[in-house]
């Protein structure tokens, strides 16, 4: 099995269509182990929050 230390921009990309999103969805097909850092989620969130900010997403 792989395993990977995952991305917080690559994670986005499997909920949020944009460039590359495709090749991001790959990753989840081939049943690989993700390993994360400490501040993914903080990374995650401050994604999303730019994102309404910007009036790409709503809060929702």
């Amino acid at each position: 099995m792989s395993r990977y230390v995952l991305d917080a921009s690559i994670a986005i990309k499997w909920f949020v269509p944009e460039i590359h999103s495709d090749v991001a969805r790959r990753l989840l097909i081939n049943k690989a182990s993700f390993l994360v850092p400490d501040f993914f989620f903080a990374e995650i969130g401050n994604v999303f929050w730019k994102r309404v900010r910007r009036g790409e997403d709503t809060a929702e």
